[in-house]
């Protein structure tokens, strides 16, 4: 069965990353709402954050924030003991909702 996101959780997720995108201090891009079995009930939205301070380095992270199925944040972590449990949580994420930036979903009709 596909799992499916209401257009409103979706804006008040979105408009929770727009408020973290003024405060990133680097570049903030790829938002994702997504799920996972290790996480039921959970809607985490994952973003990319690059740093170009130096120019000839760039560093390219992955943030995660926690939302219920009503879109309001919770407090949770992604952080795992080994290798093996973080590599088994990313690989269950599943994208239900990407847009590039922060503010897409205010310019698209559809969502």
């Amino acid at each position: 069965m596909e799992y499916s996101i209401n257009s409103n959780i979706i804006h008040r997720i979105m408009n929770h990353a727009r408020k973290l995108t003024k405060g990133c201090g680097t570049h903030c891009r790829d938002f994702r709402i997504m799920t996972s079995p290790m996480r039921e009930g959970t809607l985490v939205l994952r973003w990319t954050t690059i740093n170009i301070d130096n120019p000839d380095r760039p560093l390219q992270c992955y943030r995660y924030a926690c939302f219920d199925q009503n879109g309001k944040p919770e407090q949770c972590s992604v952080y795992y003991a080994d290798n093996a449990e973080a590599n088994e949580f990313f690989e269950s994420l599943k994208t239900h909702y990407q847009q590039v930036f922060s503010n897409d979903h205010k310019l698209l009709k559809h969502v």
